[in-house]
């Protein structure tokens, strides 16, 4: 017989090379290590609500003076809420109580109070989230309410001692009558000035400090507007406030002019504490008037210590 002739392996057919290649697919995979597809991440609907602040505006608010009161509330997270409920409170007076729906990430509620009195305001401010699907964490909710209380300032130049700002002090008798001007950019109601005062001698209880407020008469004191009186007996030899009380009395904006003076001549008078320099109002609003020097009001270069509520 012929033997049988060998095929080179050049020379197989097609199909089986395509055999060889598919059994090798077939094995390699149990050989290899796969690697595991990344874990599929949760999506974080976490979020926090806060109260960032109560503010005024004006930032300082006078005695008398309209204001406006603003409650900021701000989100941190990437998912917000689709709303929240806010509630705003003025003491026990409801400011603002509603919901806010698909909310900005910052939002404010702010509300016109009208003049401020001499007692502070107590706010009270709080963000509560109302989404079912996504409440916001019980971790996180310290920072739901804030609690401010806002003091109102009285007009004037004050400080309560001597290290709170250099003082000097100018007397007040019969003789020496002293002015000190201030102006309002609004209608005022005044209820009490306040002189910052002392007497190095005693008076008796019945002098009393006569207290005037006058209209301003081309940078003087003018028409008298008003008037009370503070008794002299109660000022003692250290500094301390005393207060002259008015009633029914309302400024128009303007400038005005409070003198101070003493009722008769049997008393020694007070000392009225004042500053070196002009730290309030213009330059020309204080003034003297020396009734045995020279009987005409005499401007000053200071500032006395007052208070008006």
């Amino acid at each position: 017989m012929r033997p049988a002739k060998s095929v080179p392996s050049s020379q197989l057919p097609v199909s089986g090379i395509a055999l060889a290649i598919l059994l090798l697919l077939l094995i390699l995979p149990g050989c290899m290590q796969q690697a595991a597809p990344p874990a599929q991440q949760p999506t974080d609907y976490s979020y926090d609500l806060v109260v960032k602040d109560i503010t005024t505006w004006p930032s300082t608010v006078y005695v008398g003076e309209n204001y406006s009161v603003r409650a900021t509330f701000q989100i941190y997270g990437q998912h917000p809420p689709l709303a929240y409920h806010i509630n705003f409170l003025d003491g026990n007076q409801t400011l603002y109580d509603g919901d806010v729906y698909n909310p900005e990430l910052i939002h404010w509620v702010e509300f016109n109070m009208g003049g401020a009195g001499e007692e502070p305001k107590n706010f009270r401010a709080e963000i509560t989230s109302i989404d079912p699907l996504h409440p916001e964490p019980e971790s996180v909710r310290s920072n739901n309410i804030m609690r401010k209380t806002i003091f109102f300032q009285p007009l004037g130049y004050y400080g309560t001692c001597d290290a709170c700002m250099h003082l000097y002090y100018d007397a007040v008798n019969y003789v020496m009558r002293q002015a000190q001007a201030f102006t309002i950019e609004y209608d005022l109601e005044v209820h009490r000035v306040g002189f910052y005062l002392r007497a190095p001698h005693p008076n008796q209880n019945n002098s009393n400090l006569v207290v005037e407020l006058r209209n301003d008469s081309k940078g003087k004191p003018g028409s008298l507007v008003a008037t009370s009186t503070i008794n002299a007996g109660e000022v003692g030899p250290e500094l301390g406030w005393h207060y002259a009380h008015f009633q029914n009395l309302t400024l128009p904006r303007g400038k005005y002019w409070i003198t101070l003076m003493l009722n008769d001549t049997d008393n020694y008078g007070v000392e009225w504490a004042r500053s070196e320099g002009n730290p309030y109002g213009e330059e020309y609003d204080t003034m003297v008037l020396d009734l045995m020097d020279w009987p005409e009001w005499d401007y000053k270069l200071f500032d006395f210590v007052f208070k008006i509520y």
